[in-house]
């Protein structure tokens, strides 16, 4: 509950601070804000979600938490994402007894098209388990993005990858977003070389996501994914016009 207050009062404080800063800044007073980079580790989808699944208990918190969301955030408010968090959120799967670890996903990736059935291995581990149990693995699972791409790797494989993202995704997803847009830039692109994206960068210019590897739009899973942060980019935009 003390998590989803403050929340709650970081949301209503933004809400405050824009609806009345045009008599702030005309009366000579500064404003104080919460930067894109801070907002954007914090859970509030998932906590969120928390709030929904116990509305007994939250009844009085979860609707007016869902409208500042909605009016502040509407890249975390997208219908399709709601319906994925619901199939790929808490419920896990069968567990599978796998170690997980950096060096496990490390070595599963670095054999994808030599043995795919490796990588499944651990890719169904980490769907078995809690998306914030395998969030600390999110780094190196997007970094390895680009290898799913070959022509070699299953389209099992690559469907398995998606559904490990979209659970990654209830958690930090801003946060997974840039690492993904990032992980993805088109290295033989000279302007994109050496070139780090940002949340503010995407603010400003949400179809930086399409300038990405050209084998992604022969991929149906990874283009979902690519599609699913262009959907959210616009949406983020949008409420800063």
């Amino acid at each position: 509950a003390s998590q989803l207050l403050l929340i709650y009062y970081l949301l209503l404080y933004e809400d405050v601070r824009l609806i009345n800063a045009a008599t702030l800044i005309a009366n000579g007073r500064k404003i104080k804000s919460y930067s894109n980079a801070f907002l954007s580790e914090l859970p509030i989808k998932y906590l969120l979600h928390q709030a929904q699944k116990d509305q007994m208990s939250y009844g009085g918190l979860f609707s007016p938490l869902l409208r500042l969301l909605a009016t502040h955030f509407p890249q975390l408010s997208l219908v399709d994402d709601w319906m994925d968090d619901q199939v790929f959120g808490d419920s896990c799967r069968h567990h599978i007894d796998t170690n997980l670890s950096d060096i496990a996903i490390d070595e599963a990736f670095q054999c994808i098209e030599e043995n795919p059935y490796r990588t499944g291995k651990i890719l169904k581990a980490m769907l078995s388990k809690n998306p914030t149990d395998i969030w600390p693995f999110a780094e190196i699972t997007v970094k390895y993005i680009r290898s799913v791409l070959g022509d070699q790797v299953p389209r099992h494989i690559q469907e398995l990858y998606r559904e490990v993202w979209l659970r990654l995704n209830t958690v930090l997803p801003r946060c997974l977003w840039i690492m993904t847009i990032n992980a993805l830039l088109d290295i033989n692109n000279a302007n994109a070389k050496n070139v780090t994206v940002t949340q503010e960068n995407v603010l400003v210019d949400p179809l930086q996501v399409l300038r990405c590897d050209v084998r992604v739009f022969r991929c149906g899973p990874i283009l979902k994914i690519i599609l699913r942060i262009l959907e959210a980019s616009l949406a983020a935009s949008r409420s800063q016009l």
